[in-house]
């Protein structure tokens, strides 16, 4: 670099539409039933798309911080975007038909990991028909830590396969 030609002054760059594009793409095919079948992929596939999209604002100039950022932001918008959509879905699938299925499921876990006794009474809150406020935050605590750790490693890949690309890599 010529010392006479001045530096050209750092971009800042924003992180919010390409964390609301990849919260989106992976908070509907994370949650909704049929396409959640490769979740972690799909959260992933959002925190990479995230960091795509931040890098497009400087090309090859992407630090890992900022495919983490991106990545981990589009995991938390994402978790709103998920929650919202499962309380229909969690409306239709917990049903009173269900709810002898699931207490099968969980007195056979409760024999297999040798639960403590009141395991059962501790869990019917999470197995009750319809709508559950219980469920329904427990899903959005749950989500937000497996969307939001997986969605930056996906950032942090994009950036990496971005910059190696360009054959250098940005720490």
């Amino acid at each position: 670099m010529d010392p006479s030609t001045p530096a050209q002054p750092e971009t800042k760059l924003e992180f919010l539409r390409p964390a609301i594009t990849g919260g989106i793409f992976l908070g509907v095919l994370s949650t909704v039933p049929f396409f959640n079948l490769g979740c972690c992929l799909w959260l992933l596939a959002g925190g990479a798309m995230a960091a795509f999209l931040v890098n497009r604002q400087n090309p090859g100039k992407l630090k890992l911080g900022d495919g983490a950022l991106a990545g981990v932001s589009s995991g938390l918008v994402g978790t709103i975007v998920s929650t919202i959509l499962f309380i229909p879905i969690q409306s239709a699938t917990y049903t009173e038909a269900s709810v002898p299925e699931i207490r099968k499921q969980l007195e056979q876990l409760s024999k297999t990991f040798e639960f403590p006794p009141d395991f059962l009474q501790q869990m019917e809150p999470w197995i009750t028909p319809g709508f559950s406020s219980t469920r329904l935050v427990g899903w959005a605590i749950g989500f937000s830590i497996v969307s939001g750790l997986f969605a930056m490693v996906g950032g942090i890949l994009a950036v990496s396969l971005l910059n190696g690309r360009k054959g250098k890599r940005v720490l």
